[in-house]
């Protein structure tokens, strides 16, 4: 009975974050049919249940270039980084209060793919080694998130836009069709300054689209990691334009960074959360010692560490050993970790995700979700 009291109150923690929503809100916006008509559509912004996320607007409007982004950045955390973190840095300018998140609805994928090629350097009639290395194609892709805000009359209307601009940190090339593959590192000055660039044509293009032309405009640059790279790259500078203007003033540099625990990197440079992270690990093996490996990922916003997600794969062989070990992990998380930064668990087995343990920074207990 001891045990049952045990997990019926683990299980009551889990139950307890589930969020609660109050009354929708209706509103109208203008869209345009594929005969150039306008059309009022009413929709539905679901109310938010958390103050530093963006409220949307509901049925969802996927980006005009879905998927695109997929075909040209290689990396699927770059992919996911590009994203979560341009929503991150666009909320400095289009602040969650104000705004509502669209995905963008302006840049389809034959206009995204058009700028790529037009503004690096050309490759087709030029396929030896020579060249590529010479003239490597940093710019690698363009993500465009709309902001929106309330007007009169409960209509919406474009408020804004964020530009993620992907450049890479490694080209890779072949000379012909099934020949081997080649890769030349980019620099960091290298691409900061094609990054800029690529920033400038493209704001005069974006300002020839008439709906773009009188609204602000945030830029990101985003330096990609390499295509094999188990942690995303990391944005590096951001900018903010002016309705109608054509031209960057100036860029603030970001300094942000993700770390792989364990890691060279890790061990030489975040030495502390590097032990932290090898006595968390100790334990993890201690209780269950059919363990494959604990993955630790960090970010950083200059030295602090914002975010710390683990990942451990572990092969099951009931549900119990999941409850048992998520209540384990629940213990470890409190005694380890402090509470100034997000940590994030999930257990995996080789079919699915097992369980999920996790804490914002600033509280005292983690939350804990385990799949069924």
């Amino acid at each position: 009975m001891k045990k049952l009291a045990v997990l019926l109150i683990f299980l009551l923690i889990v139950s307890a974050c589930t969020p609660q929503y109050e009354s929708d809100e209706e509103v109208v916006q203008e869209e345009e049919e594929q005969q150039q008509e306008e059309e009022e559509v009413t929709q539905i912004i679901p109310n938010r249940y958390n103050e530093d996320d963006y409220q949307t607007i509901v049925p969802y409007k996927p980006s005009v270039a879905r998927g695109t982004i997929t075909s040209q950045i290689s990396n699927s955390y770059d992919v996911d980084e590009l994203e979560l973190g341009l929503l991150r840095h666009a909320k400095d300018t289009f602040h969650p209060d104000d705004y509502l998140f669209q995905e963008g609805q302006y840049l389809d994928q034959g206009l995204v793919l058009d700028w790529i090629d037009s503004l690096n350097p050309p490759d087709k009639d030029n396929p030896n080694r020579e060249y590529h290395e010479e003239n490597p194609r940093i710019f690698s892709h363009v993500l465009e998130h709309n902001y929106l805000v309330r007007a009169e009359d409960k209509r919406v209307e474009l408020g804004g836009i964020a530009i993620g601009i992907a450049l890479k940190s490694e080209y890779r090339f072949r000379t012909e069709i099934g020949g081997p593959s080649y890769s030349v590192d980019i620099s960091y000055d290298e691409m900061l300054e094609e990054g800029k660039e690529v920033a400038d044509s493209l704001l005069e293009r974006i300002r020839d689209i008439e709906e773009l032309e009188g609204v602000p405009v945030m830029v990101a640059l985003y330096r990609e990691n390499s295509s094999n790279a188990i942690v995303p790259g990391n944005f590096v500078a951001k900018t903010v334009v002016e309705p109608l203007s054509t031209s960057v003033e100036g860029w603030d540099g970001i300094n942000e960074n993700h770390v792989l625990f364990p890691s060279d990197e890790a061990e030489r440079d975040y030495y502390d959360q590097y032990e932290l992270m090898n006595e968390f690990t100790q334990e993890v093996q201690n209780f269950f010692p059919n363990y494959t490996g604990v993955i630790g990922r960090g970010f950083y916003e200059g030295d602090e560490l914002r975010k710390m997600s683990i990942n451990i794969p572990i092969e099951f062989y009931g549900q119990q050993e999941v409850v048992a070990f998520s209540q384990h992990l629940y213990s470890l998380l409190i005694e380890y970790f402090p509470s100034d930064y997000d940590v994030e668990i999930t257990v995996e087995s080789a079919s699915q995700q097992e369980a999920l343990i996790y804490r914002k920074a600033g509280q005292n207990d983690p939350s804990v979700h385990i799949y069924e």
